[in-house]
């Protein structure tokens, strides 16, 4: 089954590129913290117990939160994060940012903007260099509405593709699935964002095995 859905389904697509800008901007960073810093010498690990702020001045990022763990060019963690960027707003419980490999893991995350409702996973992975997004456990979506187990995020392509039980709507537009090798592609393009049930092999091919990492 195939159908085309109005402009604002495509703000489902921003937010899930929010996650993977937000965390591709980590680069160098300034540090503001509450209280002490604690900084093991021997392994250069520096800890916020009370946590603080990391700001990036150059891309306009901001991640707030009570506690904060990192050391230069290796990692962030965080929890209860914070972030800002322009008007986007993107949460999560627990953060692990690692600069080799360019990977983010992130547990209970929520994103939102002005420009589109939130959507929000019990945990997600952002593989930056590979332009890959992988969301799983109760992923919910208000515009659209979207309930799933699991779904991953070509940004380069513009596809999102959901595996295992799902619903969609969007207005009077409603699909579903039941079994756990459910499909369900969305392709945003040109302001508009095609859902189907039919997945191309080869889409199948080049994002299924992404789901595993997660």
């Amino acid at each position: 089954m195939k159908g085309v859905f109005p402009p604002r389904t495509v703000g489902l697509f921003l937010a899930l590129t929010a996650t993977l800008l937000l965390g591709a901007r980590f680069a160098a960073f300034s540090v503001e913290a509450n209280g002490d810093q604690q900084v093991d010498l021997a392994t250069g690990v520096t800890t916020l117990p009370r946590g603080g702020t990391l700001t990036d001045n150059q891309n306009g990022l901001r991640l707030v939160a009570p506690y904060i763990q990192y050391k230069d060019g290796e990692f962030i963690r965080a929890r209860q994060a914070q972030f800002s960027t322009g008007e986007t707003r993107f949460t999560a419980l627990e953060l692990d940012y690692q600069f080799k490999g360019e990977t983010v893991r992130l547990k209970g995350l929520t994103v939102s903007s002005p420009d589109f409702s939130s959507i929000s996973a019990q945990e997600g992975l952002a593989l930056l260099g590979e332009d890959r997004l992988v969301l799983s456990g109760n992923i919910r979506s208000q515009a659209p509405q979207l309930k799933a187990g699991k779904m991953v995020v070509d940004t380069q392509s513009r596809q999102a593709l959901v595996i295992g039980a799902y619903t969609f709507q969007d207005g009077a537009n409603r699909l579903s699935g039941n079994r756990p090798d459910s499909l369900l592609l969305l392709s945003f393009q040109g302001g508009k964002t095609q859902v189907t049930t039919r997945v191309p092999p080869e889409v199948l091919a080049r994002l299924r095995p992404y789901a595993d990492k997660l």
